[in-house]
């Protein structure tokens, strides 16, 4: 599996192990997360359209390193605000928590510890009216 990160990063983790980057496993253990929670999502009827003419490969990386930045692993190459990826996607309420469900159960699935869940959930749904679009 190629991961976005570089074997210098690996340090960084080990330096600072109380960030909740750390705690989740680093850069591997954000893109087994985000890998399931695609799995899971491409997989569900109501959201499988949203997915079928996304580069997902590019998609896990960029979410990936969002959620890497947030949890205090490196900084992200920012390509696209969140408002500006999803206009014009048709993203409604019932779908960001379709999408929210499903990365609690990816967090759920990896056994990830009940706090570093809450701090990862509470971030992405900071993110939902950047991202619905219900006009």
């Amino acid at each position: 599996m190629a991961l976005w990160f570089t074997p210098d990063m690996e340090h960084d983790v080990a330096a600072d192990p109380g960030t909740p980057f750390a705690r989740l496993g680093g850069a591997a253990g954000v893109r087994l997360v985000v890998d399931e929670l695609y799995r899971r999502a491409t997989a569900d009827p109501e959201l499988a359209g949203y997915f079928h003419t996304t580069d997902m490969t590019s998609q896990r990386n960029r979410l990936a390193d969002m959620i890497g930045e947030a949890m205090g692993g490196p900084p992200a190459p920012w390509l696209k605000g969140l408002e500006e990826a999803h206009r014009g996607r048709g993203i409604t309420h019932r779908h960001f928590s379709l999408m929210a469900a499903h990365l609690i159960d990816a967090l759920e699935h990896h056994g990830i510890d009940p706090e570093e869940s809450d701090l990862l959930t509470a971030w992405f749904a900071q993110g939902r009216e950047a991202v619905v679009d219900e006009t």
